[in-house]
């Protein structure tokens, strides 16, 4: 699975797992000047530490997760140039970039109504197996009202509860998965509140923020939900 097809500027490498930044100028980061800093690609576990910490300041919440990725302290951060700032807020969307599947189904990503399987950017801890491929099973009516009466009105929680059982995994470990790879899993629930879903397969926008058709599946549709996953950690829309 890649980030991106675009070609990559000359001060920036990109791999499933990270992206290294070259800076304009050598910056402080934990105590001395470097050249470059080098970000992780997140997981959801990381993306959600930050939102909550963040106390609903969207500028604070990206400083927070970026600092995280890079291991570095939030005062280096904000001492970066704005230029390189500029730089880490496009390394961060390499990483976890945004996904639209109107056209095509993507090669990692395989759908059907009763499963999906969607290929990982990177292998991950499953039920404490190390797996390159993940599996879900479609969601039964039963499935989401568990997921809406545990995750207690956290709409974040109840996505992850609901992929969780579908994927017969414990929360931790949905956490645990890289950012684009958890986003990778939202096209299957989408199809699968829809009619006649495997005839509208490839002509679903899955980024779509409009409500399902089905009530039970709102949550998952409306923007708010989706706003704190978004690639960028701090998305204004």
């Amino acid at each position: 699975m890649k980030a991106t097809d675009k070609a990559l500027p000359v001060w920036l490498a990109v791999t499933s797992e990270s992206a290294v930044v070259t800076l304009s100028r050598p910056s402080d980061a934990n105590g001395i000047k470097v050249e470059t800093l080098t970000l992780r690609a997140p997981a959801v576990r990381e993306v959600r530490a930050a939102d909550r910490a963040s106390n609903g300041d969207d500028e604070q919440r990206e400083l927070m997760l970026f600092a995280a990725l890079a291991e570095v302290g939030l005062k280096d951060l904000e001492g970066l140039k704005l230029v390189d700032y500029r730089r880490v807020q496009a390394a961060y969307a390499r990483l976890a970039p945004d996904t639209d599947y109107s056209t095509s189904m993507p090669a990692w990503l395989s759908i059907t109504t009763d499963n999906v399987l969607v290929t990982l950017s990177c292998p991950s801890q499953i039920n404490g197996v190390t797996v390159d491929k993940l599996a879900l099973r479609s969601p039964t009516v039963r499935d989401v009202r568990a997921a809406n009466r545990d995750a207690g009105g956290d709409d974040e929680q109840r996505e992850l509860v609901l992929f969780a059982e579908l994927a017969g995994a414990p929360v931790a470990d949905l956490e645990g998965l890289k950012l684009v790879d958890f986003t990778a899993c939202r096209p299957a629930i989408f199809v699968w509140t829809m009619p006649a879903a495997t005839a509208t397969i490839t002509r679903i926008n899955f980024n779509s923020r409009q409500p399902a058709q089905c009530g039970l599946f709102h949550a998952w549709r409306k923007h708010g939900q989706v706003r704190k996953f978004c690639r960028r950690g701090a998305c204004r829309r």
